[in-house]
This record gives C-alpha cells, structure tokens and sequence, in this order.
C-alpha cells in the first residue's frame, strides 16, 4: 500500500473524495463512493477485496484492516480539518473508503420482491435495506426520486445490506409488476391485516413515500391492498418499521409455520 499525507484542499484526492461525499451525479459518473467506519469497509472487503483508497485522519491506525490490502491500495492521511469536510457525519469514524460501486447478479428465482417509491430519508432507505437483506428479500427496485442507493449515508444505514443485495435504480413498476406472477401487496391505512394474509411463495411489497404513501396511480398496478393493524390513538409507523414489520411476517410464515 501507498501513504501519502494530504494537506491542501487543492489536491487530486481530497477533490475527488469530497465530490464523492456530496454529489450524486458525481458518484454515479466515476461508480465510485464513500464507506464511513471500519465495519463497512471490513464488509466489503470480505465481498470484493482491497478498496480503492482508505482515507485517515492523520496519525490513524490501520491494523485491523492492513491484511485486507493490497500493494495498490493508496491510504491518504489528512489533518482532523480536512477530514471533517469528506467524512459523510458530523461526528466522523476516523476512517473512510472510496470503493468501486458493486454490480450484484440478478437472481432469477424472485419469492419476495420490494418495489420502493419515493423513500427519501437515506436514514430510512439504509433501514429498509438492512431488513430486506436479512429477512431474505431477492431484490429491491427503487423508484426515480427514492435517496441515492450509493449515498454514504444510505450506506451507513444499510450497515452492508448493499454487497448482498441487488438493487435496481429507477425502475418502471409497471413494467415489474406485469411481469411478476406473485402476488402484488401495496401497504395502506385500509385493506387486509398483514397478520391475515397469506404470504407464502412469492410476494412484491410496495411501499410509498414518508409522507404521502404510494400513489393512486401505483396502488391500481397491485393485487392485494393490506395494512399493519395498531392500538387507536397511534401516528402510523415509520415506513422503515412499516417494511420490517411486513418482511418478518412472510418470513414467519415461511420459516415458522407448522
């Protein structure tokens, strides 16, 4: 590996880095981005070997990952300063990498299947991912204007979710849904209690927007409407709760059935 001390705004790899950070287009025209803290960048060397850079603050130990990297690997120290402008948080790790953004194959054997629209929040959308990857979810497909899958706070959310589970950006769901012979399940205030729908073989979840929910137009593309029942009195779940809720109950169903 190669260090290399950066102190200047002016250089290469801190331009490079901070557009990284902060622009979505940017991400999108190099498919590269930013993981923030050791656990990430553990989880996605196991996936796919050495990053293209590890970023420090200046005087940063490296043991924990120096195996994971190879003779390439460029490891940039920065002044605590200049740190501070590419880390994604305020209150950052103290470690960084930029990685090539991953390309995850398609499965063509689809039971569950989650079609995102809108989901805004990165906080939020890393959240969903995080549940869809561990209760089993195939593939996710997200609408034009959900929050950029690479952004490092989604990232940060999705704690890895990322390097198991394929994600499609700006999916048409009208064509998915056509295509899909399971059943269709959008997720509003009215409908079928989840609890009472059967859930087994293969199943779409749609879910909408923070504040809006899904719209009329996405709701009409479905099989099934259903809901998640709750105490009178109570504001709805937050849509990242709302997902899990619905994912751990078909895994339920499927796993924990007699």
């Amino acid at each position: 590996m190669k260090r290399q001390i950066i102190s200047s705004r002016g250089n290469q790899h801190f331009k490079h880095l901070k557009k990284l950070n902060e622009s979505p287009r940017y991400r999108h025209e190099v498919q590269q981005t930013i993981l923030d803290g050791m656990h990430l960048i553990e989880s996605y060397v196991e996936r796919f070997g050495s990053p293209d850079s590890i970023a420090l603050i200046e005087g940063g130990n490296l043991d924990k990952i120096a195996s994971y990297l190879n003779e390439d690997t460029q490891v940039l120290e920065f002044p605590a300063a200049l740190f501070s402008e590419i880390a994604p948080v305020i209150s950052p790790t103290g470690i960084l990498a930029s990685i090539n953004i991953p390309h995850l194959e398609i499965p063509k054997k689809q039971n569950c299947i989650l079609l995102l629209e809108d989901i805004q929040d990165p906080g939020n959308l890393g959240s969903i991912l995080r549940s869809a990857s561990a209760s089993g979810v195939d593939l996710v497909y997200l609408s034009d204007h959900c929050a950029d899958l690479w952004s490092p706070k989604v990232l940060r959310g999705g704690q890895g979710a990322h390097f198991h589970l394929p994600c499609i950006e700006k999916a048409i769901f009208s064509d998915i849904t056509k295509a899909f012979t399971g059943k269709i399940l959008a997720t509003t205030f009215n409908g079928k209690s989840i609890f009472m729908e059967d859930l087994k073989g293969p199943v779409a979840f749609i879910f909408g927007n923070e504040g809006n929910g899904l719209q009329l137009e996405t709701i009409g593309l479905t099989s099934h409407v259903i809901h998640i029942p709750m105490e009178k009195g109570i504001e709805s779940l937050n849509v990242s709760a709302a997902v899990s809720v619905c994912l751990y109950e078909k895994y339920r169903q499927e796993h924990f059935n007699a």
